[in-house]
């Protein structure tokens, strides 16, 4: 489980302890003596008798409201409006236990002045059918009782699960295989997030296995006929909202009764904002993309006469006006190669003009260029050129790569023939050689160029 799931549960696990002599004084005492207590009795204890049990208090209210807000957080931080929203909660957050803690010693310190007189205790013990002595003793000897037996109950939660994951997956023989070939067993209930998480996989799951944030979702390779259940209504409701094929499924709520070979889609440290945005991760698919290529011409030749850092800032320059124009246009870097850029446009579907957005991010490229000619010529001995190649087609498009190098980027003949292209542009000596197909569908009148 990621950390803060751990430290949600300790949290969680740690409030009966801190609870159960106050509830076996308040409560236990209503059943076991008919004790009336009341708040002045509380305070009294809290802050005269046993202080030791005050600060507990303090412990528990911090401890509890933690528990709480770890729980609140990752609940609401799969919503859209969160983000904008949580420096104001956070204060919230921090204010709510503050004012409890403060009206907790306004009313403790109210006691300590009325315990001056001798006789207000007197009535008060009398107004509580306060026992005796012996009342606290039993209450002490009950709480170890407690304590011990729920520390035994949890442990023994915790030892039943391991015998009973270690005896259910040898009899049962239910495998999960992963593409790296590795092999788990898992008993007949468990989730495919389970399994990854038992066989110390690294899984994505931002709201810790709850249906609501889509990040552990799988790609199902192949599995056993009639071993995957159709999708819940929480599952359901996550897949059609994010318009994900069958084949993918939330590995939180999969419980497989058969052998399931699968494979985890988003990086193990994604967040929630990202597994949501359209696009960011997307599944492979072929779509109809305009892809660009530049490369930046002589730059290896003046480079070896350069010193380090100085190849490093011209390039910082380049890459920063380049990448601008690209995304300005509505384009998206793919990746920067040496000192060459592909770009892609029209990778987020909908944007049916993305061959028009590729040569309106030439232009800008190109005069952007000059400016950096401009603002280095002292450090040139020739202005830099560029090469651009265009192409527009259909490319298959998905999320691609291993651990921190994963992205979206696109492979097919398109890609190739864009490649091709910003190559025969130095062959020609010009800057930009667009295809037939980018010509065609960005309406252009390119019948003025060579």
């Amino acid at each position: 489980m990621p950390k803060w799931q751990w430290v949600q549960l300790g949290l969680g696990l740690t409030i009966p302890i801190l609870l159960i002599e106050h509830a076996l004084s308040t409560g236990g005492g209503i059943l076991r003596v008919r004790l009336v207590p009341n708040y002045e009795y509380i305070l009294a204890v809290f802050w005269h008798f046993v202080p030791i049990q005050g600060w507990l208090q303090v412990v528990l209210l911090v401890v509890t409201w933690t528990h709480s807000v770890f729980g609140i957080h990752n609940w609401l931080k799969v919503k859209p409006w969160y983000p904008s929203w949580q420096p104001h909660l956070y204060g919230l957050a921090l204010l709510i236990p503050t004012m409890a803690i403060m009206g907790y010693a306004s009313g403790g310190f109210e006691v300590l002045e009325k315990l001056k007189n001798p006789l207000w205790l007197i009535q008060m013990l009398k107004d509580i059918h306060y026992p005796g002595p012996e009342f606290d003793q039993q209450t002490k000897q009950l709480r170890d009782y407690w304590i011990i037996g729920y520390t035994l109950l949890i442990a023994a939660v915790f030892a039943a699960r391991r015998v009973r994951l270690y005896f259910s997956a040898r009899s049962e023989g239910i495998r999960v295989t992963y593409p790296s070939g590795r092999r788990i067993l898992i008993p007949n209930g468990a989730s495919l997030l389970e399994t990854s998480r038992a066989g110390g996989i690294p899984h994505a799951s931002v709201c810790g296995g709850r249906g609501r944030c889509s990040t552990c979702r799988v790609l199902i390779i192949k599995s056993d006929d009639g071993c995957l259940m159709p999708p819940n209504d929480v599952e359901k409701k996550v897949l059609e909202k994010l318009k994900l094929p069958p084949n993918v499924r939330l590995a939180c709520q999969v419980k497989p009764t058969g052998n399931v070979t699968c494979e985890p889609l988003l990086p193990p440290d994604v967040t929630a904002k990202e597994a949501l945005s359209p696009g960011k991760y997307m599944h492979g698919q072929e779509i109809t993309i305009t892809v660009m290529f530049a490369d930046l011409r002589g730059f290896t030749k003046l480079s070896e006469s350069k010193l380090p850092f100085d190849v490093v800032f011209m390039l910082y320059q380049y890459f920063q006006s380049m990448g601008s124009a690209i995304e300005g246009a509505g384009g998206r870097i793919d990746k920067f190669i040496g000192d060459g850029i592909m770009a892609l446009f029209g990778t987020e579907g909908g944007a049916e003009n993305n061959a028009q957005q590729a040569l309106t991010a030439a232009r800008e490229m190109s005069l952007r260029l000059e400016l950096i000619n401009e603002r280095l010529k002292n450090d040139l001995n020739e202005p830099l050129h560029l090469g651009i190649g265009i192409h527009r087609g259909s490319a298959i498009v998905g999320t691609m790569g291993h651990g921190a190098a994963t992205q979206i980027t696109a492979i097919g003949d398109t890609v190739n023939t864009a490649a091709r292209l910003v190559s025969i542009t130095k062959d020609f000596g010009i800057q930009l050689l667009v295809s037939a197909a980018v010509e065609a569908e960005a309406t252009a009148d390119l019948s003025g160029f060579e």
